[in-house]
């Protein structure tokens, strides 16, 4: 179905309550930008994440659910789109992967530190917000503002974490040191583990891993100026990636920010940020899983580079505030496939692929007779391009020599406009409720594998369906048109957030069986399967999350949310893959004291519903729901001094999430190749925290 909206008209309001992130110290609210932009935020606590990559601890975010390829490979999906749809940045910096399967997603970037949170633009995203956000914007960062505020003198804590099964360990060490008008930060940490279990003892297979990083953060603050700069490095060593076709070898990744921020005025000012990321990354099919014979072993070596900057101007403007900005960013990829039993072997993946972003906006929010508005709008250009490919098999597979021959003939320099449109606008119905409702229209360039692949692998960006895909050069830009309308009911201690939304995604970028004579051959060859070429369809997503607040009693409180979406292709009548089902979460916490000392006292229920809307297209199964329940707690025995304990599925059930991938170990005893991965069964924590 294509639509085109000839004009962004809305009848809403903005809600400006977020929902509430809990931690020790209590709620903290977050809104960034508009008060018409809902905004939820949860802080990222070192004491109670059970993965890795603290995705379990995102998924406490509305709308939010992570797909997994394995320990430290979590994808942000958000309202059913993941991957580049849904635009993420830690610390305002845009991470560019080195690998083309997301092993090193930007969620495997996080190293935590104090004050660092994750803030989620539920349903209209600002355009202010960022480049390419047709799927939403999620920030992880912590506030500078904050650190420049800080008492002078030195802060530092450590958190020491054991998990069982599995002999994992995780150590994370921070300190701060302030005076006058500088800041110093430095963070580091440590995480291992063996493997972990699902219920009955079931080891999952190649969950394993190990990583090390450290954060530097600096700021100087004089008059109305501020400056600041950080770095971080993070190696992940050899870890498991069981639904892919390989596991990390290694991940050598690293990303500097610097920042400038001049204050003219309490409600004008000028901020400009520039960053750059480099990610050294290998994987094979060899080290951690069997391969059948030498001349089956694999090794992908891939490398990365990003640079860019970004700039906003903000300053009153007719009863508001209008905001100026730019973005600027340039991205190269490379990837060689080699045999480490055979020094011919070779595939030139990816050569020098680039891509080279420009984008302006300018975005206004006022009240005008009581309606509260906000207006935006950003046009960016994307210009892509790669260099000439080839492949030892060139000179014995004439499959290989054609698709080479084709894709270096073939114009491989694009250039993609786009015009992204947002507004809201809020108004009060009754004393305690507010009505929102929004449009927008967003757009999202293809990326680099899904223009450039000239070979039929399995490259999916983590999509990890099993099928061989083959890159399409005359692919257009996914142009997404949402509206979304809601409300917000808040009575004494007690706010619910209903948020229905309807998407139509003109253009979207998906695989269709190849018709490419070549591409079937080598295919079927290697794999005995028909490969998919990705392809401009047409989609629809729909759906609702809520999220509810209340306080039981003075030390008893409640927190709900809860999320529904389907997506359907437009083209033809099949479902888009590996679609979070319907998720309720309830979480209830009690605030009391154990001899003298405060104690906080969590638990958590979770109940997933069966997703029977799957692709048949893309051979994906139906999975049945399931519900855990986790128990937690955190002593507070001293001002400086803090235990802390969990017990995640306490009942040891034996699930497995929609959205976890396919095992593809083929040695595994325990759980079948081509058989969806289990989630954690029952895990014990225990933390320690020191801060002084």
């Amino acid at each position: 179905m294509k639509k085109t909206l000839t004009a962004l008209v809305v009848i809403a309001q903005g809600v400006t309550q977020c929902a509430l992130a809990q931690e020790s110290q209590g709620e903290i609210i977050t809104v960034i930008g508009s008060p018409l932009t809902q905004v939820d935020a949860e802080r990222i606590n070192t004491s109670s994440n059970t993965d890795a990559d603290f995705g379990d601890q995102l998924e406490k975010l509305t709308g939010v659910s992570i797909t997994r390829n394995g320990p430290v490979t979590g994808l942000v999906q958000y309202r059913g789109l993941y991957g580049d749809r849904v635009g993420i940045t830690i610390d305002d910096v845009d991470i560019a992967g080195a690998g083309p399967n997301a092993m090193d997603s930007p969620l495997s970037h996080v190293l935590p530190e104090p004050g660092l949170q994750a803030v989620l633009y539920r349903g209209i995203v600002p355009v202010s917000a960022g480049v390419q956000t047709l799927g939403g914007k999620l920030d992880i960062r912590a506030d500078d503002s904050a650190l420049f505020n800080l008492a002078d003198g030195l802060k530092a804590n450590f958190n020491g974490a054991l998990f069982s099964p599995g002999t994992g360990q995780q150590y994370q060490a921070n300190g701060v040191y302030r005076f006058e008008s500088v800041f110093l930060t430095g963070a580091f940490t440590h995480q291992q583990r063996d493997e972990r279990e699902a219920a009955d003892d079931i080891a999952i297979p190649n969950s394993a891993y190990l990583r090390n990083g450290a954060k530097l953060r600096a700021g100087y603050e004089q008059g109305n100026h501020q400056f600041t700069a950080s770095y971080q490095a993070l190696n992940t060593n050899q870890s498991g990636t069981p639904a892919l076709a390989m596991d990390i070898n290694f991940i050598d990744a690293a990303w500097y920010r610097l920042g400038y921020r001049y204050q003219a005025s309490d409600n004008t000012y000028f901020v400009l940020n520039a960053f750059g990321n480099s990610n050294q990354h290998a994987m094979d099919n060899f080290r951690q899983r069997p391969v059948m014979m030498d001349s089956m072993a694999r090794q992908n070596d891939a490398d990365a580079i990003a640079q860019g900057f970004n700039t906003s101007y903000v300053t009153p403007l007719y009863n508001g505030t209008i905001t100026l900005g730019a973005n600027v960013a340039h991205k190269r990829n490379n990837s060689t496939i080699s045999n480490p039993n055979d020094a011919s072997f070779y595939i030139n993946n990816f050569a020098s692929t680039e891509q080279d972003t420009y984008s302006l906006f300018s975005e206004w929010e006022g009240v005008r007779n009581t309606v509260q508005y906000q207006f935006g709008a950003r046009l960016t250009q994307v210009n892509a391009d790669a260099n000439d490919v080839g492949s030892n098999m060139e000179m014995m597979n004439d499959a290989v020599a054609s698709l080479a021959i084709s894709f270096n003939g073939a114009d491989r320099d694009k250039r993609f406009t786009m015009l992204d449109l947002a507004a809201t606008l809020e108004t009060a119905i009754g004393d305690n409720a507010m009505f929102f409702a929004g449009v927008s229209q967003k757009n999202r360039a293809p990326n680099y594998y899904e223009l450039y692949t000239w070979l039929p692998l399995a490259i999916t960006g983590g999509m990890a369906d099993g099928f061989n895909y083959i890159g399409n050069t005359a692919l257009k830009e996914e142009t997404a048109r949402q509206i979304e309308f809601g409300t917000t009911f808040s009575a004494k201690n007690w706010t619910i957030s209903p948020r229905f939304f309807y998407q139509d995604i003109e253009n979207y970028i998906t695989g269709m069986p190849s018709e490419n004579t070549s591409a079937i051959m080598f295919s079927n060859m290697m794999s005995g399967t028909v490969p998919f070429q990705w392809t401009n369809t047409d989609a629809v997503m729909k759906g609702v999350d809520i999220t509810l607040h209340g306080e039981l009693l003075d030390n008893l409180s409640l927190d709900m949310l809860a999320s529904h979406t389907h997506g359907n292709r437009d083209d033809i009548d099949d479902a888009l893959f590996r679609i979070a089902p319907e998720r309720l979460v309830t979480r209830l916490q009690w605030q009391t004291a154990l001899f003298a000392s405060p104690l906080s006292l969590e638990a958590t229920s979770e109940l997933v519903g069966s997703q029977s809307h799957v692709s048949a297209l893309q051979s994906e199964t139906a999975t049945a729901g399931y519900g855990l329940l986790h128990l937690s707690a955190k002593w507070q025995l001293t001002p400086v001094f803090a235990v802390c304990t969990r017990i995640s599925n306490v009942t040891d059930k034996y699930y497995a999430a929609h959205t976890a991938g396919i095992n593809r170990v083929s040695d595994d005893a325990n759980i079948a190749t081509g058989e969806k991965l289990p989630g954690a069964g029952r895990e014990w924590q225990l933390s320690l925290q020191l801060a002084f």
